[in-house]
């Protein structure tokens, strides 16, 4: 048997995602000399708060790779990485699980293969060995590996298509490290502990493009589908998959989709509740997370129940919010529950909690700070409930609205490039708003579409909706010395970040970008932080690679037809929700009690204005006079519109400039 360790006893299947939390590294001296134990376990310490029960060292040449184990209660065999084959010139570390197991081992077929025998990480080697770069195209899941091969001096890294699971590398001409997260590759002495100011500036504006780009200098981050293949010759990224690809799904018939749609949403649900041993659920009263949650019931034993965690508003929230928009999930929650007894719901206030609620040993795990900070608040308290009660996952419907519950905006230009003008007219004509949304669909959805830009930024002049500042400055934070030092504007022209105020010409592309980019690079990092931190690890069906694919090949007059959005997501659950979910016309909105919990945090803000004001560094980043502004003229009440003062800009733009600060100055070694 080439394959030199056996991770499960004979028998006995075992995922390497389940039950356990790992981190994965790796150094690879470019200039031959002989690998640095030493300096191994050194990256291995710095792995060790993701792998706390063990952390491996294997050595090959002028390569040697670490794995660090955090095992959870329960788990009899836990796996023994990194994996070697032929005779030591492959070594192989895996970070993550694989959902399709039996696709991947068809074919595998020899005397010594048992797939039923061996984890995801065997599994993945043995797949990668066989196919190389085309393997990692057929597996789906969320993973990170590091492969070494000695004979070739080559050493490979690679994230899943969606890059849920997180890795980064810090390059020299003599060496490169590799690593789940920058905390284990700052843990080497040599490598500089410092800010990336370019990483802060685009966090301050929110532009989240600069997907390579982490928050510190020289350390960068392996896209989400991509390889990074390092010779002795130089390094390349290579992307091995793109939802560009992604095949057009056409069916005969409205119902076909509906019924192709439930096998592939079941299969997927089912391979992820499968790798959990106690699996829970958010579960909000939108479509997204209460359809994960009823699928996930034909999955469990039928005397088993389905915990599910509800975050509701504090007892402080002053019930204003913008129209359109519900506050408390509470009615919803209870109709779920009645329809599916097993589903037992738990209802998480966070009373108390707000902005700076464990905000240090989030950003010191994840090396990321958040755009919408505040939000962290209740997804920390519903994680220790889910650990309290000893679960190990907790699925939920964070990718749905891009993905399988899109709302079929790209409708009425579908119809106009096929020239279907009957079913056109009958979107623009159906739907709610009577004479003024029809106005709105015509001219939004369609008219802006297919005309130039500036037939829209004229339209916005009339109306007096454009102002003398540019955006990034209405929205952010920034000192704007520092964005003019940083090229804010030419970078933001540059990536065509413009805050979704530009019309959409291609929602296919605009929802790829989202799914695996853009808002979507620090996703992982997060994952990783409340993993470690919680022991509870979060998956998404909806991220699913083969889900992702199917729904971007889906016509967007499955998604909305005729007034009705979110259609296909609305007839697959038709008997499985009750009418008050599927009907319901208004969305949620995440933390609407935000005013609530940052008048708790007044007096600690200003504090923290004035540890920014006194760091040369942040008071160089940060518009501190304009935070300081907002915060002398606090509202009273929830602001509940567009032009109300703060609506936007407090909740979003004043949490990520301080949690950007704090993270400028942790990096530092501040004590304040």
């Amino acid at each position: 048997m080439w394959l030199q360790t056996s991770i499960c006893k004979p028998g006995e299947q075992r995922r390497c995602g389940d039950n356990c939390l790992s981190a994965i590294g790796a150094i690879f001296w470019k200039d031959g000399r002989p690998a640095d134990r030493a300096m191994l376990e050194r990256l291995g310490q710095g792995l060790r708060p993701y792998g706390r029960t063990s952390q491996t060292v294997s050595v090959s040449g002028s390569c040697g790779a670490v794995f660090a184990l955090r095992g959870a209660a329960g788990l009899t065999q836990q796996p023994h990485q990194p994996l070697q084959a032929h005779n030591g010139r492959h070594l192989f570390v895996f970070d993550g699980r694989l959902d399709n197991r039996a696709d991947i081992a068809q074919g595998m077929a020899g005397s010594d293969f048992r797939p039923d025998r061996i984890c995801d990480a065997e599994l993945a080697f043995q797949s990668w060995l066989r196919d190389g770069d085309a393997a990692v195209k057929k597996w789906s899941g969320e993973f990170s590996f590091i492969c070494w091969d000695a004979h070739e001096q080559t050493l490979v890294a690679c994230r899943d298509h969606i890059g849920l699971r997180a890795l980064c590398y810090h390059e020299t001409p003599q060496r490169v490290v590799i690593a789940s997260a920058p905390r284990a590759v700052l843990a080497l002495p040599d490598v500089e502990r410092a800010i990336d100011e370019q990483k802060i500036a685009d966090q301050l504006v929110q532009m989240f493009h600069d997907g390579e780009r982490t928050f510190y200098k020289n350390i960068k981050r392996v896209l989400p589908g991509h390889m990074v293949r390092i010779g002795q010759s130089g390094t390349q990224s290579i992307r091995y998959w793109s939802l560009d690809e992604a095949p057009e799904v056409r069916y005969g018939s409205d119902e076909e989709y509906v019924e192709a749609g439930l096998d592939l949403f079941s299969k997927v649900v089912g391979a992820q509740v499968a790798g959990g041993s106690r699996v829970g659920t958010f579960l909000s009263g939108g479509l997204d997370s209460s359809s994960v949650a009823v699928t996930a019931l034909d999955h469990l034993a039928a005397d088993r129940t389905l915990p599910a965690f509800t975050w509701v508003p504090s007892k402080d929230w002053d019930g204003r919010c913008r129209d359109g928009v519900y506050g408390d999930e509470t009615p919803f929650i209870e109709d779920i529950c009645k329809l599916h007894p097993r589903i037992k719901p738990h209802f998480i206030r966070s009373e108390g909690h707000g902005l700076f609620h464990q905000l240090d040993e989030f950003l010191d795990y994840s090396g990321v700070a958040p755009r919408n900070a505040i939000n962290l608040c209740w997804i920390h308290d519903i994680n220790m409930a889910a650990r309290d009660q000893g679960l190990t996952v907790l699925l939920e419907g964070g990718m749905g609205n891009m993905s399988l519950s899109w709302n079929g905006d790209g409708v009425l230009l579908e119809r106009w490039r096929q020239r279907d003008y009957g079913n056109l007219a009958r979107d623009v004509v159906a739907g709610p708003g009577g004479a003024k949304g029809v106005y709105r669909r015509l001219v939004h959805m369609l008219a802006f579409r297919i005309a130039p830009d500036w037939v829209q930024q004229g339209y916005a002049q009339l109306r007096g909706d454009r102002s003398a500042l540019p955006l990034w400055r209405r929205r952010s934070a920034i000192n704007p010395d520092f964005a003019r030092q940083m090229h804010v504007e030419d970078r933001m022209e540059h990536y065509g970040w413009d805050f979704f105020s530009r019309p959409m010409r291609d929602t296919r592309r605009a929802r790829a970008d989202l799914i695996a980019g853009s808002f979507s690079h620090e996703r992982a990092d997060m994952y990783q932080a409340l993993r470690a931190m919680h022991e509870v690890e979060t998956r998404d069906p909806f991220s699913d690679r083969r889900l992702v694919e199917w729904s971007l090949g889906v016509p967007e007059a499955q998604s909305r037809r005729f007034g009705q959005t979110r259609w296909l997501i609305r007839r697959m659950m038709k008997d499985k929700l009750p009418a008050s979910v599927l009907d319901n016309p208004k969305g949620g909105e995440q933390v609407i009690d935000w005013h609530a919990r940052l008048t708790w945090d007044l007096p600690r803000l200003r504090d923290e204005l004035e540890a920014l004001s006194d760091d040369p560094d942040t008071a160089r980043f940060i518009d501190v006079k304009l935070i300081r502004r907002y915060l002398d003229d606090w509202p009273e009440e929830t602001p509940t519109g567009s032009t109300d003062r703060g609506y936007a800009f407090i909740p979003v733009s004043i949490s990520s400039a301080i949690a950007a600060g704090r993270l400028v100055r942790r990096t530092k070694g501040s004590n304040r």
